[in-house]
């Protein structure tokens, strides 16, 4: 289980305040008009609380392996930094193996830092930034991508997150795109899954579902579907793995909430 042990890219910061455009009856609610909003307000929330699940499962001819990742994440700002903690499991013809897994990932004298643990087995990290590898997730998808945005589809009703109503808005983002938005290393399963080539999936266009908190305006759910594009991909390399599953999903269940994150002083005496 330690070679699939990799770095966390902690969760993205949006935010969007209600619009005066959306408070009327007689105004029309467009992804238009939201995506606007937020690609505005985005920058106002300090942090974000949420929790992230993967579900994979990848079929071959001699080999059926299943990934499943639950974690509870945070992040702030000012200063930029995340923790994360949860379990990740990978079933490999029928044969289990499960780890506890926790991630901080904090600036350390201008670089990027990761501290990362299987079953409390601790090793430190350090990166160069760049656009798809960074802290926090990047919300300025909604700015640089507005027009790809502005053709996504309102659903008719609206859905329900964390017991709150919300918009839905459906459509398709560029895989470069969405590994900017997400980070790479989530887009691979945290090395869980080795994918055909990083190139050809920054091509794809990858399904995602944007759900926003209708009172709040602030994002509340993120779910990308990449079973269908995966499994045309690896059909163009001409391998047999068949994607059965490929899903990301991530909840927004706080803002403004959480604390500075720091790295405990045990966990820099362990690596």
């Amino acid at each position: 289980m330690k070679c699939y042990r990799r770095r966390m890219i902690p969760i993205l910061v949006l935010s969007a305040a209600l619009p005066s455009f959306l408070s009327g009856c007689s105004q029309r609610v467009t992804p238009e008009k939201i995506f606007s909003e937020a690609s505005g307000r985005m920058q106002e929330v300090t942090s974000s609380s949420n929790r992230v699940e993967l579900a994979i499962q990848l079929e071959d001819i001699l080999d059926l392996r299943e990934v499943n990742m639950k974690m509870e994440m945070e992040n702030t700002t000012d200063p930029p930094a995340g923790h994360a903690k949860g379990t990740a499991e990978v079933n490999i013809e029928d044969a289990e193996v499960s780890g506890e897994m926790e991630i901080y990932q904090v600036m350390e004298d201008g670089e990027y830092v990761t501290y990362s643990s299987l079953d409390g087995e601790w090793e430190r990290d350090v990166t160069e930034p760049d656009s798809e590898n960074h802290i926090g997730m990047d919300g300025n998808i909604f700015a640089q991508e507005r027009e790809v945005l502005e053709q996504f589809r309102l659903a008719d009703e609206p859905v329900t997150v964390e017991g709150k109503d919300c918009y839905q808005m459906y459509g398709d983002v560029k895989g470069e795109d969405l590994m900017g938005l997400l980070g790479r290393d989530m887009i691979n399963a945290f090395g869980l899954v080795d994918l055909p080539s990083e190139e050809a999936v920054k091509e794809l266009e990858v399904p995602v579902i944007f759900d926003i908190y209708i009172d709040e305006m602030l994002p509340a759910r993120i779910i990308v579907d990449m079973s269908g594009v995966l499994n045309e991909l690896y059909d163009s390399y001409g391998e047999t793995t068949k994607v059965n599953l490929y899903s990301i999903e991530l909840v927004f269940t706080d803002y403004d909430q959480t604390e500075k994150i720091t790295v405990p002083q045990e966990v820099r005496d362990a690596c």
